[in-house]
């Protein structure tokens, strides 16, 4: 049967709400690509976090191509991604919201495929959304920008279709959902995706994950900024609060393999420690370190067969140093009072 794409564009009308700040450069590979999905029954409506670079003026330039233009909204002062979205959400006229970061370059059907699968999913209530992926291949070819996108990728696939938690960069949502339940945290930079889908997940709203929907992502990755950005990011997750039933769906909804991966690498370096008074230690931390080995072995597979046994390799061992650095970020917020943020600036 052949799908009346006319008709869906009827039933799930779209605004498409762009958060950017200081991406001008991929924002405009981002609207390009937008242009090239049917964009019937859709507004783009996009909110300007105080940026200092040329935004404005790239939009001003785009603006004609778009059917409608452009909704444009600056921020009075840098708020936050969470606190743009919630700028856009506002001013949406229509009942279904796709969120799409600002360097995501999206397939020509994205628009028509995210509507096929709420039509798809429309008789169930608690699925509330769609979500998109990430391309495997990334322009950019250095390490840790393909680490970075691969293990995304690789943590994607380990989800199951119905999600218990949402992720971002494409996150399309019943807009009387947000409206009903809550939207992001605007007191947070980076944990606000999290925060809102345990708050969402542990109601009983899944979200789709559409893998069709393989956005090209054009964010440049150094190491450096990996670790920064991790231990941002643990700082600000330590000062969410979470109620009974929200802790509790948190741990059910966590990987194993993924907890695992991150108490190993300290419970090795520590068994290390100890060996200068405890020989045996020293066996204890070979185990450990084999358990992690083990734990990620999966990984190391979908690494090798996409970038090969060297690439694999270096990954595993970063993902080792990733993990420790997390473990002392966590260990540390937890000396600290709960809403104290200096780890997440």
């Amino acid at each position: 049967m052949k799908t009346d794409y006319a008709q869906l564009a009827q039933n799930y009308p779209l605004s498409v709400i762009i958060p950017c700040y200081n991406a001008a450069v991929t924002l405009q590979a981002t609207l390009t690509s937008l242009l090239e999905n049917d964009l019937s029954n859709v507004e783009v409506i996009v909110v300007d976090d105080h940026s200092t670079d040329d935004t404005a003026e790239m939009i001003k330039r785009l603006d004609a191509s778009f059917m409608g233009g452009i909704q444009y909204f600056r921020m009075s002062e840098r708020g936050g991604p969470g606190a743009a979205r919630n700028r856009g959400l506002g001013s949406a006229k229509y009942p279904f919201v796709f969120f799409l970061d600002a360097d995501i370059v999206l397939p020509s059907q994205a628009i028509c495929w995210i509507r096929e699968t709420f039509d798809l999913y429309s008789h169930q209530p608690r699925v509330a959304g769609v979500l998109g992926t990430y391309n495997e291949r990334v322009p950019i070819d250095n390490f840790p920008t393909a680490f970075k996108n691969l293990y995304t990728c690789y943590l994607y696939r380990m989800t199951s279709t119905l999600s218990p938690f949402i992720h971002t960069p494409m996150f399309s949502v019943r807009k009387e959902v947000l409206e009903q339940e809550g939207q992001f945290d605007s007191d947070m930079f980076r944990a606000e995706d999290f925060k809102l889908g345990v708050m969402l997940g542990s109601k009983g709203y899944r979200f789709v994950i559409d893998w069709r929907v393989t956005g090209t992502h054009l964010k440049a990755y150094t190491l450096v900024g990996i670790l920064r950005e991790d231990w941002r990011r643990i700082g600000e997750l330590r000062r969410i609060e979470l109620d009974t039933e929200q802790r509790r769906f948190s741990y059910r909804a966590h990987r194993w393999s993924r907890i695992l991966s991150l108490v190993l690498p300290g419970t090795v370096i520590l068994l290390i420690a100890l060996g200068f008074i405890w020989k045996t230690s020293l066996w204890l931390a070979g185990l450990a370190f084999l358990a992690f080995f083990l734990v990620n072995l999966p990984l190391l597979f979908y690494f090798c067969r996409h970038r090969g046994i060297l690439f694999a390799t270096a990954s595993l061992a970063f993902l080792f140093i990733e993990m420790l650095w997390a473990q002392c970020a966590l260990t540390l917020s937890s000396l600290l009072p709960r809403h104290t943020s200096s780890l997440a600036r």
